[in-house]
């Protein structure tokens, strides 16, 4: 049941979603309080400054009215683990929208290590993967700037791929897994001022499976969290910026 899908990827990245065998809901989409510990639950779904190997983007991120936001970090950029790069992700497409938000992040894959089959024993469904091994990538993100106030913005989406290239399978877990904690930004606020806080770094931990025999040697951003009016605008699609071990 699990299919690796080629280099040539649909806009939004498919995941196949587990669950623990505790018995565990769904998490509902609300912002976690500053600190809290939450599991990898994105649909789809992956610092200060660029590298000096890394060139800015043609046109610069749009400035935010909290922090400041940077150039974006060129498509097809070749980063190693540890290195950063300017990303952005945004709400809606229209900017005249009043609920329209754009975050820029400085982004970097910190690391890519490899689990055992025996990890994935506590999932309810875990003999789905059997013969699979997870590799657990771990990214952080730290948000340079909002255009508005917002804790309703997701973070920069990540791939991973094997060593053929092509994209690994991304397990969505609903709970966590004591191998891949993820701890979310900080906020500032309340109620409708609630906002996450600019400055604020955000570690995420996502699960890649890899068949047997194989290994995830690379995480990739291809921009999918930033809703163009047409695909065809995104200029990461075909030329993600790409970290590798």
């Amino acid at each position: 049941m699990i299919s690796n899908r080629t280099s040539s990827r649909p806009f939004t990245a498919l995941g196949v979603a587990a669950v623990l065998g505790l018995g565990l809901s769904a998490c509902a989409a609300e912002a976690p309080a500053a600190s809290e510990t939450q599991p990898s639950t994105e649909a789809a779904t992956s610092a200060p400054a660029s590298p000096s190997s890394s060139a800015s983007a043609s046109a610069a991120a749009p400035a935010g009215a909290s922090g400041t936001a940077k150039d974006l970090t060129a498509p097809g950029t070749k980063l190693g683990l540890g290195e950063k790069a300017v990303t952005h992700t945004n709400t809606g497409k229209d900017p005249a929208d009043a609920k329209y938000t754009v975050a820029t992040y400085t982004t970097s894959v910190t690391k890519i290590t490899a689990g055992a089959e025996a990890d994935l024993a506590a999932l309810k469904d875990a003999a789905k993967f059997a013969g699979q091994t997870p590799y657990y990538v771990f990214t952080e993100h730290t948000l340079d700037s909002l255009s508005k106030p917002s804790a309703g913005i997701s973070e920069p989406r990540l791939n991973a791929q094997l060593k053929d290239g092509t994209d690994a399978q991304k397990l969505i877990i609903i709970g966590s897994l004591d191998q891949c904690p993820t701890k979310r930004f900080e906020t500032t606020g309340s109620s409708d001022n609630l906002s996450y806080k600019v400055g604020s770094t955000m570690t995420s931990c996502q699960v890649f499976l890899a068949p047997a025999g194989d290994e995830i040697v690379s995480a990739d951003y291809a921009d999918s969290g930033f809703s163009y009016a047409s695909s065809s605008d995104n200029p990461y699609r075909k030329n993600p910026i790409v970290w590798s071990k």
